[in-house]
């Protein structure tokens, strides 16, 4: 029976995870539902097998929900993908130290520790974005893009904020588009391009450079 619950508490946790990265009208009730269950299977645990298998029945809830998380985001962007997409496939969640500073860049705005940089005259934000820019640097993939299209990192901050100022600065399957579009070599030719071509950075640029997060969809000039 224990074995049973846990196998429940591996698969609500990896639906639970994988619902976080999809879209739909019931998204939030589907989540309170596995909530509900997630609860209901660990009071079970406890229940059915005491205290010391119960705190391990948590124990695999939240390493469950951690070791699958890559396959929930890749699955959601399949789930999401027309069959027309074309293009190459989801990337993948972020590196560990691209994932930190997108988590930086991309918190949502707290008043009081706003208040707080004010005060002390420190700008996490903007410490952040150096540090984006800093990584973007240490790539030797972006390196070579960079070098390709002659920009500079301030080349590179200047269409973070082109891509924020279009709606890019939002979080799709585990990435913080607005930054990791300049972490990544197809997304950031393809606006390098763009530019070089004199085409205009707009919503259709950034819309684009979303869909390449959500979908894997390919980014034609």
């Amino acid at each position: 029976m224990i074995y049973a619950i846990y196998v429940a508490l591996g698969v609500v946790a990896f639906l639970t995870i994988l619902n976080g990265f999809l879209m739909g009208a019931k998204k939030t009730q589907i989540d309170v539902l596995l909530s509900f269950l997630l609860v209901g299977l660990v009071i079970a645990a406890f229940a059915v097998a005491g205290w010391k298998l119960g705190i391990l029945a948590i124990g695999i809830a939240f390493l469950s929900a951690i070791l699958t998380r890559s396959i929930a985001a890749r699955t959601a962007s399949r789930l999401l993908a027309p069959s027309t997409c074309g293009g190459s496939g989801y990337v993948g969640l972020p590196p560990r130290r691209l994932q930190t500073i997108l988590q930086q860049l991309g918190r949502p705005i707290d008043p009081n520790q706003l208040a707080k940089e004010m005060f002390s005259g420190s700008n996490c934000s903007t410490d952040a974005l150096t540090a984006l820019l800093d990584y973007c640097e240490s790539q030797p993939v972006i390196e070579g893009v960079m070098n390709e299209f002659q920009v500079s990192r301030d080349d590179l901050r200047e269409l973070y904020y082109d891509l924020l100022r279009s709606g890019a600065g939002q979080w799709v399957r585990g990435h913080y588009v607005a930054a990791s579009a300049l972490a990544y070599p197809e997304p950031l030719r393809y606006m390098l391009v763009r530019k070089r071509n004199g085409k205009s950075f707009n919503i259709e640029t950034a819309s684009n450079v979303i869909m390449y997060f959500e979908q894997g969809s390919g980014l034609q000039v």
